[in-house]
């Protein structure tokens, strides 16, 4: 929970570059960050609460980048959201072909760069006040207790038992 509250509080602006599988903590790190850039052949999936029985997701930032209704969705099915979907729906910023991906999460970085270093930073503080006055760190907070009291029920348990193995096989029936 504070690393990934680390990325989104660092004073400097932080971009995900995103290729193929981003998956669990994987997606969460990435939308920590201020921009993502994906490639088109990316993927988006978070099927630990089905596969753990656990609510398993440290930082539950879902709603915040993709929508309460989508987020529900996303990890209820476990699905995967490809980039094209994530972003039409705002949760990423560019999808660029593979082949191209770091050159453009590079130039995107440079012409960043270039700015003025301290209004992007007060920008950001700013734009992150306006997130956390909304409930932002306060939701994360209070579900990442949720998250350590979801380990002690007895479907976590169960899966403990069965081992790590064997969840996420059954998870990846989910994931598609």
């Amino acid at each position: 929970f504070g690393y990934a509250m680390n990325i989104w509080d660092c004073p400097k602006p932080t971009i995900a570059q995103v290729q193929g599988a981003c998956v669990a903590g994987g997606f969460m790190v990435a939308n920590m960050c201020d921009l993502v850039v994906a490639s088109d052949d990316a993927f988006f999936a978070d099927p630990v609460c089905r596969s753990l029985a656990a609510a398993s997701v440290e930082v539950l930032i879902h709603p915040w980048v993709m929508g309460l209704r989508k987020a529900k969705e996303f990890l209820f099915t476990g699905e995967r959201m490809s980039a094209g979907e994530a972003h039409r729906i705002g949760m990423v910023n560019r999808v660029v072909p593979r082949a191209e991906l770091e050159s453009a999460t590079l130039a995107l970085a440079e012409k960043i760069a270039e700015g003025p270093a301290f209004a992007f930073a007060l920008t950001k503080r700013s734009l992150n006040r306006t997130a956390d006055m909304q409930g932002l760190r306060g939701a994360l907070s209070a579900h990442f207790d949720t998250h350590q009291l979801s380990h002690a029920t007895q479907e976590a348990a169960a899966v403990r038992e069965r081992g790590a193995a064997a969840a996420i096989a059954g998870g990846k029936g989910a994931v598609q």
